[in-house]
């Protein structure tokens, strides 16, 4: 092989290798740009007084508290993502007081969020 054709075959392989890199380069630079953020709103939820078991009137406070949530996701110009499993996901805490004729009412105050994309 000549001289010649020898630095013509370099100089051939560094650009086809360059080539690859830039196109390599430019897939992860347009597979990045497509990646959305993932970020929580919060909210919260109260229930009021009501006659509703504890267990009943903290599942209605995070529900309250994940539909806040969702909204606030909406409005941003997301997406709400359903948690996996479909499970509620959040945080109650509970007030009581008993009724004239001494029946136990709670209030609920719920915190949940919601993932938006």
């Amino acid at each position: 092989m000549a001289k010649g054709e020898a630095t013509l075959l370099q100089s051939a392989h560094r650009m086809a290798r360059a080539a690859s890199i830039a196109g390599l380069t430019i897939a992860l630079v347009a597979a990045a740009a497509g990646v959305a953020r993932a970020t929580e709103y919060p909210g919260w939820g109260d229930t009021g007084w009501g006659d509703a078991s504890k267990r009943e009137c903290c599942n209605e406070a995070i529900a309250i508290a994940s539909q806040y949530s969702a909204q606030a996701c909406i409005n941003s110009g997301g997406n709400p993502r359903s948690f996996a499993g479909g499970g509620q996901r959040g945080s109650c805490s509970t007030q009581w007081q008993q009724d004239g004729t001494s029946a136990l009412m709670y209030r609920c105050y719920g915190e949940a969020s919601v993932w938006c994309r």
